[in-house]
């Protein structure tokens, strides 16, 4: 049985981190370091998967500096998460580039401890599905060459529709009430599209019994039913699902 963590994180500029970074750089261009950015929401989707390719989706949370734009509280409720997983493998897209260097800022800055997956001394020779790893699913695909590609990019390919991943690259730290849903349900729906590519990817390397498409239904069902969705996400996973649903029938009556 492989058990993994997906996770994500969203972040935004910080002025007061900005405002120090330019007074010791006055050349610096504006919110162009890291360092100067935020953990404003979060969230962690759980999926196992058996020898035989079975998929089990076990749960999602979720945290959002909301009420009080307590980073600290965000990241420490993830690690929390994290600490009591410790047969998982973590993965993450572009995650090393960005999420694990803020997660490392924040522990340093809050005192915290780091779950064992994004700790420095954390094995590097064990398999890629090995429990206490952190594995980056975009660098494994980048796989040693100079091309990046966006996990929407490798959704489309799959054949999830373009219509689902609209507005995902970019995610604004909201000032409503609504705008706070909006994020809820945008890093819970990230956990499950990358979840959706790194089935996808453990197929191409060789997970018997594993269906792509079969997959994206499986977890975008279980998202529609599970997860703390807006109205407007609900309504694009409902016709995702339904479009799949109708790729996977045609599938099947083309091979009979």
């Amino acid at each position: 049985m492989l058990k993994f963590s997906y996770f994500d994180t969203e972040s935004a500029w910080d002025e007061g981190l900005h405002a120090a970074s330019q007074r010791i750089n006055p050349q610096l261009q504006p919110f162009h370091r890291i360092a100067s950015k935020r953990i404003f929401a979060a969230a962690v989707f759980d999926v196992s998967v058996s020898a035989d390719g079975a998929i089990s989706c076990e749960g999602i949370a979720h945290w959002a500096a909301e009420k009080d734009c307590d980073e600290r509280r965000v990241v420490r409720d993830l690690f929390h998460h994290l600490y009591a997983r410790p047969d998982r493998a973590v993965v993450g897209f572009g995650s090393i580039a960005t999420d694990v260097q803020l997660l490392q800022l924040a522990a340093q800055e809050y005192s915290l401890v780091l779950p064992q997956q994004f700790r420095a001394e954390r094995p590097r020779y064990r398999d890629l599905d090995a429990p206490g790893r952190h594995f980056d699913l975009g660098l494994a695909i980048k796989n040693g060459g100079k091309t990046w590609h966006h996990l929407s990019e490798v959704l489309v390919r799959i054949g999830l529709p373009s219509f689902l991943m609209a507005g995902k690259k970019h995610v604004r730290f909201p000032h409503d009430d609504q705008g706070w849903a909006d994020v809820r349900a945008h890093v819970q729906l990230d956990c499950g599209l990358l979840a959706i590519a790194h089935l996808a990817w453990l197929r191409s390397q060789g997970q018997q019994g594993i269906d792509s498409w079969a997959a994206a239904l499986a977890v975008l069902e279980w998202l529609r039913r599970n997860a703390t969705l807006t109205e407007t996400v609900q309504a694009k996973l409902e016709r995702t699902c339904a479009g799949l649903a109708g790729m996977i029938s045609d599938e099947h009556a083309m091979a009979g």
